[in-house]
């Protein structure tokens, strides 16, 4: 993941985020749409993937070409609970993304950070990848 090369085609980036939960309630159904997991709320997804880029030695994030929006992948994870008595799960998310979502878009080197939310609304850590340089 240190270095990703267009050469005219699409790149994708793997990433792997390993987790634990003593709970196990990590995950969304389908049908968990009411309050506080509705849309457009701040809990409608429970995976957080920010994208950042490096200008000049200062990280800002990423804008989406003429609008004041960042890029973002945030999603719904789907309900990882197993069954049986003991809920206790762990795991790993593997996470496949375009590095460019928008045309327009060419930083020198970006990163990701990661934060999953719990049924019970507890938030992880958020994890960062490695720095990204790319050539173009």
């Amino acid at each position: 993941m240190e270095q990703v090369k267009r050469e005219g085609k699409d790149s994708i980036v793997f990433i792997d985020i390993e987790y634990t939960d003593g709970d196990g309630n990590i995950g969304l159904e389908a049908n968990d749409t009411f309050p506080p997991f509705n849309f457009p709320g701040k809990y409608n997804k429970n995976l957080f993937i920010n994208v950042f880029k490096i200008e000049n030695g200062v990280t800002l994030p990423i804008i989406i070409p003429l609008t004041t929006d960042t890029i973002n992948f945030n999603d719904r994870i789907k309900n990882l609970t197993p069954t049986g008595k003991n809920k206790s799960i762990k795991g790993v998310l593997k996470l496949n993304l375009n590095p460019i979502p928008f045309p327009g878009v060419f930083p020198d080197s970006m990163f990701y950070t990661v934060q999953i939310i719990d049924r019970a609304l507890n938030f992880s850590n958020v994890v960062s990848t490695p720095i990204l340089k790319f050539s173009f």
